[in-house]
């Protein structure tokens, strides 16, 4: 199907970069592996899809001819991304031969059917909700760390989502700790109350297109998939099925030991200490509840650290291992000064806190311990 239209670079980019993250890359079919163009009017569609997600992006050209094409998405990509700032002149024939001119540089690509492009799951979903994209975007980022990144319990290798009128509880978890995020009033347009697991590939792909903004992000989803809408851009996932695990079970009910800290001169002091770390044996950080002294040790074949920060205790001495990029992980996304860690034993785990939450939201962050050697 023959298809002919007139764009400037950067309108092209902005329409071709978004869908290339749901293109694949290792796919028996060609197809996954390119992006679907279609002119209807003056307004260009692309579409990238790899059975499990999905990019749509539209905009505004000059059309010549309508019509339908698709384009292997690394190639078409790095073709236009190479072009001066210029008016690019696109146009494939029945053959699917596809030729782009801008500047001095005239390019011919093989094309597909458009044919060929898998059907795409309605983009549109009875249960619907609108949350500001700076805070999906923020919630994504200190949540999504802890998805599972093991398919051996698939529904772990994404995040579960609920939602109950006007807040949001998100929650990551894999065998060796827990993100939780709680956001109270930032719910839009809903009046009811459901869950669901969004993969947690999907939600980074998601954190790339959102903007530090105010600007609605409207979220739908259907039994099978969820649809996020910003503007003239798509993104839709297939859903993980299953019942997420009850992670409220997870969250130590009682604990012993409480300790209030600087979050930045605790992160500093882990970065420090995983400077010695051996990566091939994970060697555990050292971490000794001791009077009003947090010591932060580590030994391995490359040395020795000490390093110390002062605290406030409450209840008995510990001495708790910990694999530090799971502590770094925790402390890199709480937003507070200060924290408050509650621990019961060596062998149960760390719950991370704010000193001081927020009324209109908190969140929480679990670590389980490591067993250390005398």
């Amino acid at each position: 199907m023959a298809i002919k239209f007139l764009s400037d670079k950067k309108t092209l980019l902005n329409l071709i970069q978004p869908a290339l993250a749901a293109t694949s890359s290792k796919s028996t079919l060609p197809a996954l592996e390119g992006l679907l163009f279609r002119l209807e009017e003056n307004v260009l569609t692309v579409c990238g899809y790899d059975l499990e997600k999905g990019v749509r992006t539209r905009g505004v050209v000059i059309p010549k001819e309508e019509g339908a094409v698709i384009i292997n998405a690394q190639k078409v990509a790095a073709i236009i991304k190479n072009f001066p700032d210029c008016d690019i002149s696109f146009e494939a024939d029945d053959k699917n031969m596809v030729r782009i001119t801008g500047g001095m540089s005239d390019f011919t690509v093989h094309g597909l059917t458009a044919e060929a492009f898998p059907n795409m799951p309605s983009l549109g979903g009875d249960n619907a909700f609108c949350i500001s994209q700076s805070l999906m975007k923020e919630i994504i980022a200190s949540t999504c760390f802890a998805v599972s990144q093991v398919d051996a319990r698939p529904i772990l290798t994404g995040e579960f989502f609920h939602i109950e009128n006007r807040s949001i509880t998100a929650v990551a978890l894999d065998n060796y700790r827990l993100a939780l995020r709680e956001e109270k009033e930032c719910i839009f347009d809903n009046e009811n109350d459901f869950s669901f697991v969004v993969p947690g590939k999907s939600l980074l792909e998601l954190s790339r297109l959102l903007r530090d903004t105010d600007d609605m992000l409207r979220v739908e989803f259907t039994a099978k998939y969820v649809i996020f809408k910003l503007d003239d851009m798509v993104l839709f996932s297939r859903l993980l099925e299953g019942e997420f695990l009850d992670y409220k079970r997870a969250i130590p009910a009682q604990s012993k030991i409480f300790v209030t800290l600087d979050r930045r001169a605790f992160e500093d002091s882990v970065s420090r200490a995983s400077l010695l770390v051996d990566e091939k044996l994970k060697t555990p950080l050292r971490c000794r509840f001791e009077g009003d002294i947090l010591h932060v040790t580590c030994s391995t074949q490359y040395g020795k650290v000490n390093d110390h920060l002062r605290i406030e205790k409450d209840g008995d001495d510990l001495e708790i291992g910990f694999n530090n990029r799971y502590l770094l992980d925790a402390l890199r996304a709480c937003k507070d000064d200060t924290l408050k860690i509650s621990l019961s034993t060596a062998f149960m785990s760390m719950v991370i806190q704010p000193k001081n939450p927020s009324e209109s939201g908190t969140y929480l962050y679990l670590v389980l311990p490591v067993k250390l050697k005398d």
